[in-house]
């Protein structure tokens, strides 16, 4: 190969690696998080944060990801086993935020992994 071709080379591999590295970072300064909890700052953030933070820290339920039916399951099972209330009109906001912020995606997906069946 001449040093020509490996200069082209190297420069065109240097620019792929500089636009990967800049859309990495558009990417996360898409979501913010609240510094204080930890939480995604986005519509109903702050209901997550007042009914949530009163019994445990953001730290178990934002490393998980899962849809909308678990996320409601897991509040009925605080609800009947630990004395959470009833979340009421609220609960819709709370389950949006979850399955928005903390649901499955598709970029999660593998379809060599079959998934669990519904109920």
């Amino acid at each position: 190969m001449s040093p020509k071709m490996k200069t082209n080379v190297l420069f065109h591999l240097t620019a792929w690696m500089i636009l990967l590295t800049c859309l990495s970072t558009l990417e996360a300064a898409e979501t913010k998080t609240d510094l204080a909890t930890g939480l995604a700052i986005a519509k109903s953030w702050n209901l997550v944060a007042t009914h949530c933070m009163l019994c445990h820290s953001t730290k178990g339920f934002t490393a998980v990801r899962l849809d909308r039916r678990n996320w409601e399951k897991i509040i009925r099972t605080m609800q009947e086993k630990n004395g959470l209330w009833q979340l009421g009109d609220i609960e819709p906001k709370i389950l949006d935020y979850l399955e928005q912020n903390y649901g499955l995606s598709e970029e999660n997906y593998n379809p060599k992994i079959r998934r669990p069946l519904l109920d």
